[in-house]
């Protein structure tokens, strides 16, 4: 295994039956112990991108993460590193949120943790307290609001300690609190070395939060770096088409304000 604990996107084309989405993508060594948002309009292809880097749909190029092409490595080994959070947890499913968090333990073991008995509840259980939602572990998926659903999919996103954590839109159903204190979370996670890759439709979530901004347009890279590299008003206006002022909060960080859309 390289001591390399950056994840390398190079030359990265996806998508779907007669239509491709990303052709030829390149991006900066996604940084293990940061955050990186992708951001962009609707159908820029942020989702496409996080299941290509995910490995579940078909992707070529190199998608490198500790000296192996993750496009290249059978889908136990992928997972044995790489975890991704889905959009929204499947429906119907007749699970305990505890039971929910348990299956997707047990779906990809975590090396050296038993898969019965006490010490994996325990386990599973931590994962929910992390978020703050031990307290409905026996409840059913199915009697949970849109909120609460979103935060025990990242309970089983985080369950299994992954280096490689991919998020697609986690706070896309909390309100303003479970969204501060979920990209708190993110950011905690990175810090412990982890790479962590999250789509965000805020952008003021992203400069609030990410080290790294990928600005995705038509499947391209539009703008990548740091938050005042990535969101600048000539970039919202040429990826966005809306005129918008990017200013600094009273706490020093980005703030985003569209004041009109643009003519086209």
């Amino acid at each position: 295994m390289s001591g390399d604990t950056a994840l390398h996107v190079e030359r990265l084309s996806a998508g779907y039956p007669r239509r491709r989405v990303i052709d030829g993508l390149t991006l900066a060594p996604l940084q293990a112990g940061h955050v990186t948002a992708l951001v962009g309009p609707n159908a820029a292809g942020k989702s496409t991108l996080m299941l290509a880097l995910s490995g579940l749909i078909k992707a070529s190029g190199t998608v490198r993460f500790g000296g192996r092409n993750l496009l290249e490595i059978s889908p136990a080994e992928r997972a044995d590193c790489v975890t991704f959070m889905p959009q929204q947890l499947p429906q119907g499913v007749a699970l305990t949120v505890l039971e929910s968090v348990l299956a997707a333990l047990k779906a990809m073991p975590v090396a050296g943790l038993e898969m019965h008995g006490p010490r994996v509840r325990a386990h599973a259980f931590a994962a929910l307290e992390r978020l703050g939602i031990g307290n409905i572990a026996m409840e059913r998926l199915s009697r949970l609001s849109g909120g609460q659903r979103q935060l025990v999919s990242l309970a089983q996103a985080i369950v299994r300690n992954p280096r490689v954590l991919l998020l697609d839109e986690p706070t896309s159903a909390l309100d303003l609190r479970h969204q501060t204190q979920v990209m708190s979370l993110v950011r905690s996670l990175a810090r412990e070395g982890r790479v962590v890759v999250v789509v965000l439709h805020d952008l003021n979530l992203a400069a609030r939060w990410a080290d790294h901004i990928v600005v995705l347009k038509k499947g391209a890279s539009a703008a990548e770096g740091d938050p005042e590299t990535a969101l600048t008003s000539a970039v919202l206006a040429d990826v966005y088409d809306v005129e918008a002022r990017v200013d600094r909060s009273a706490d020093g960080h980005l703030q985003i304000s569209v004041e009109r859309v643009r003519e086209l």
